[in-house]
């Protein structure tokens, strides 16, 4: 318990200063205080959630992100960044995720069992070491759809439009996942 707590007390230590420098979406902060205050428990990364337009140049190192937003977009912001003439063009929503690692296999039993009640289903023990467990919470929803190749679009203006309006849609649901998860806790 010696070397989880001073884990801990570094990781602790190293999300204050992120957020000094503002490299914590603001979003979770409250959320993430609240983890790291509890005893048994501290945060090891996260991100809120975030819709973007990933060019998919043939794999990570070559890949590139035409934009990433950790908010609600309109389709003319969207539609703006739409803009390559190789490779493929992903339009994606990717839910909330966060690392919480865990004293003891029972207290991670617990902290799932609350994290699914609120709504992050699927969520689970990502690792298992000898001073800690760390616990991966996720949502379900996501968007992963083509929307370009070799810069030729692949669906009309209206399926984007489509896309950002059911992306928004799912941020907005995570955004009252977290707050309920914070609530909980």
């Amino acid at each position: 318990m010696r070397r989880f707590k001073q884990q801990k007390d570094t990781a602790v230590n190293g999300l204050k200063a992120s957020i000094r420098v503002g490299d914590v979406d603001e979003d979770l902060i409250p959320l993430l205080e609240k983890i790291n205050a509890l005893e048994d428990y501290y945060t090891t990364s996260s991100c809120a959630g975030r819709i973007s337009l990933l060019h998919d140049l043939g794999g990570k190192g070559f890949n590139r992100f035409l934009g990433k937003w950790h908010r609600t977009v309109t389709p003319e912001e969207v539609l703006g960044e739409l803009k390559a003439d190789k490779g493929v063009v992903w339009f994606m929503y990717e839910p909330p995720i966060l690392h919480v690692a865990a004293g003891t296999i029972g207290a991670a039993d617990d902290f799932i069992k609350t994290v699914r009640e609120a709504g992050f289903k699927h969520s689970g023990i990502q690792s298992v070491k000898e001073s800690r467990i760390v616990i991966e919470i996720m949502d379900t929803e996501r968007i992963d759809a083509p929307v370009m190749v070799q810069g030729r679009m692949l669906v009309p203006e209206e399926y984007v439009k489509f896309l950002v309006e059911t992306a928004n849609a799912k941020l907005s649901r995570s955004r009252k996942k977290v707050a309920r998860l914070e609530k909980m806790l």
